[in-house]
C-alpha cells in the first residue's frame, strides 16, 4: 500500500507550533523507512485548519476519492483537521474505504468501531479548544476593554506602546485626524475633497499609500477618536488621550448624515457669500472671466447701481488685509494683560462641581435602572431579547454620564486653560492678516469662516465689517487701553458669547 505524507502548520499558531513543517515531513519519513512504508506524494501546507476550506487537503481529499486505497501519514491528527467538516469528511473516506488507515506518530487509525469512536473524540478535541480559545479571549478582550485597555491594533493616528501594552497618540498622523474632522464639520467639503486637501498637505497611511475617502469616511464615524471605544454596540470608557473633542464629533456626524451637506459648486470662490452690497443690502456673487475672479452685487432688489461696478479677487484682498486691521493686538501687549489677568484670576470649581454632582445624579438613575430591570428579568417577567437590548441602551447611557463626568473632573482646574485659549483667540486675530496673505484659497476660506460674517461694500471700499464671535468684541475692544484691564474686561464677555463646548474645541 501507498501512503501520503501530509504537514501543516497555523500561520497565526507560528510561536505556539511544537513541529513546524520542515521537522514534521523530517520525522515522518523516518517513521515511513523504519516501517518500511512507500510514500507516493507529500503535501504540505501553512495554514488554519479552525474552519474548512483549505486549498491544498481539498486537492489531497480529491486526489484520494480519484485513487482510493492510499493511507495517510501525519504527525498527530489534529494536523488533518480541527473542524467537525473537515474531520466528518476524513472519518467518511476512512468508513467507505477510501483511506485504508491513517498513522500518525502515537497510533494507527483504521475502519473499526473503536478506531473510529476515537477519531471522533481526537477531532472534537482540537475544536473545543479551538473554541474555547475564542470564549476565552473575548473575555479577556471584555475585560481590558472595561479597564479602559484596547485590545487591537492602534486605529490611524495613535501607536502601539509595547513597553506597556497602552495607545499613545501618534504625533505624526494625529494632526491630520484632527484637521479631517474640522473639515467636515463645516459641512463645506465632500469626503473626496477632504481627501485630497489632507493628500496635498502631506496626510499618509503608515506605508506611505494615499488615504482614500472610503477609510476618511471611517476615520470620521470613530467615537475612538474622542476617547470613546466601541465593540459589538457597547461604549467603553478609554485609558488614550483623545484627538478631538466630543463636540467636533458630533458637529462632524451631522455633516455626514446630511444634516449639514457640503455644497457642490462647479467653481470654487474664496469670497463667494462674505461679501453685501452696502446700498441695497444684496450679497454679492462672483464669476470669472479671462482667468480672473470679479464680484458684484447681484441687485436683487432691482434699486442698485452698484452692480455696474466689478471688484477683482485681488481688491478684495486688500480689503480683507484693512478688515483684519480691526482686530489686530500687539502680541507684547496680549503677553502681558494675559500674565496680569493670571496673577488675579482665582479658580473657581462651584461651577463645575454643580455640573458633576447634576451628571451623578443622572448616573445614579440610570444605575438604579438597571438594577430593576436585572430583578425584573430575573422575575421572568420580560423577554430576554427585551432584557438585552435595554441592559445595552442603559450601559450606553451609563458610559457617556461616566465619560462627562470624567471630562467634568478634567476642567475642574481650567479656568487658566479657557484663559489660555481666550489668549489664543487673541493671537489668532493679531495673526489673522499675516495667515491671510501666507493661505492658498482654500485656507484663506477656511480663516474667513473663523472670523468673518461679511464685509459691506460701498464704492469699492469697505462700508461696515462685521465679524463673528468673539472675534467681533475684540474689533470693539479699544486698542490702547490700559493693559491691566483691557483682558479681564473681555474674558467675561467672550466667555458668555460662545456657545457651550467652544473651549473644548482646540482654536486653528
Amino acid at each position: 500500500m501507498e501512503y501520503i505524507i501530509y504537514c501543516r502548520k497555523s500561520t497565526e499558531d507560528s510561536k505556539r507550533q511544537i513541529q513546524s513543517i520542515e521537522s514534521q515531513h523530517k520525522e515522518l519519513l523516518k517513521m515511513a523507512k523504519d516501517r518500511d512504508l512507500k510514500i507516493k506524494e507529500v503535501y504540505t501546507e501553512s495554514m488554519s485548519a479552525k474552519a474548512p476550506g483549505r486549498p491544498v487537503f481539498n486537492k489531497m481529499m480529491d486526489k484520494i476519492a480519484e485513487n482510493p486505497g492510499m493511507g495517510l501519514l501525519v504527525w498527530k491528527l489534529d494536523r488533518l483537521a480541527r473542524n467537525p467538516v473537515d474531520g466528518g469528511r476524513l472519518i467518511w473516506a476512512v468508513e467507505k474505504g477510501l483511506i485504508p488507515e491513517i498513522i500518525t506518530f502515537e497510533r494507527k487509525y483504521s475502519n473499526t468501531i473503536d478506531d473510529k469512536f476515537i477519531m471522533n473524540l481526537d477531532f472534537g478535541v482540537p475544536k473545543m479548544y479551538v473554541d474555547q480559545l475564542s470564549i476565552n479571549v473575548k473575555r479577556g478582550n471584555r475585560t481590558k476593554l472595561e479597564k479602559g485597555g484596547w485590545p487591537n491594533h492602534a486605529p490611524l493616528g495613535y501607536l502601539n506602546n509595547k513597553l506597556d501594552n497602552t495607545i499613545i497618540i501618534d504625533k505624526k498622523i494625529s494632526p491630520y485626524i484632527f484637521r479631517a474632522f474640522s473639515l467636515c464639520a463645516t459641512g463645506n467639503y465632500s469626503l473626496k475633497q477632504i481627501a485630497d486637501i489632507l493628500y496635498a498637505e502631506g496626510f499618509r497611511t503608515r506605508t506611505g499609500k494615499r488615504v482614500f475617502k472610503g477609510t476618511i469616511e471611517r476615520i470620521l464615524k470613530k467615537t475612538f477618536y474622542y476617547g470613546v471605544m466601541e465593540r459589538d454596540g457597547k461604549l467603553y470608557n478609554g485609558n488614550h488621550k483623545s484627538i478631538i473633542s466630543k463636540q467636533l464629533f458630533d458637529d462632524t456626524q451631522n455633516a455626514l448624515s446630511g444634516r449639514i451637506r457640503p455644497k457642490n459648486k462647479k467653481r470654487f470662490f474664496v469670497y463667494q457669500g462674505f461679501l453685501k452690497c452696502a446700498s441695497c443690502g444684496c450679497v454679492y456673487t462672483s464669476t470669472n472671466k479671462k482667468g480672473h475672479d470679479y464680484h458684484y452685487c447681484t441687485n436683487g432688489k432691482g434699486i442698485c447701481e452698484a452692480h455696474k461696478s466689478y471688484l477683482r479677487s485681488e481688491k478684495i484682498d486688500r480689503l480683507i488685509i484693512k478688515a483684519f486691521e480691526e482686530i489686530k493686538f500687539d502680541e507684547e501687549f496680549i503677553e502681558i494683560s494675559y500674565e496680569a489677568y493670571k496673577e488675579q484670576s482665582q479658580k473657581d470649581v462651584s461651577y463645575v462641581a454643580n455640573i458633576k454632582e447634576n451628571i451623578e445624579k443622572e448616573l445614579q438613575i440610570v444605575r438604579n435602572k438597571k438594577a430593576k430591570l436585572l430583578e425584573t428579568y430575573l422575575s421572568e417577567l420580560v423577554s430576554r431579547s427585551d432584557y438585552e437590548a435595554k441592559m445595552k441602551e442603559l450601559e450606553n447611557a451609563e458610559i457617556g454620564l461616566e465619560n462627562q463626568i470624567k471630562n467634568a473632573g478634567a476642567k475642574s482646574g481650567t479656568d487658566e486653560n479657557t484663559l489660555e485659549q481666550i489668549k489664543d483667540i487673541f493671537l489668532t486675530a493679531s495673526r489673522a492678516k499675516k495667515d491671510f496673505l501666507s493661505r492658498d484659497p482654500y485656507q484663506k476660506r477656511e480663516l474667513l469662516e473663523i472670523l468673518l460674517w461679511n464685509l459691506e461694500i460701498e464704492n469699492e471700499k469697505i462700508a461696515h465689517s462685521r465679524f463673528k464671535e468673539p472675534y467681533n468684541i475684540l474689533a470693539n475692544t479699544p486698542k490702547n487701553c490700559d493693559f491691566s484691564t483691557m483682558l479681564p474686561s473681555q474674558v467675561q464677555n467672550i466667555t458668555n458669547a460662545m456657545p457651550k463646548g467652544f473651549f473644548e474645541r482646540s482654536l486653528p
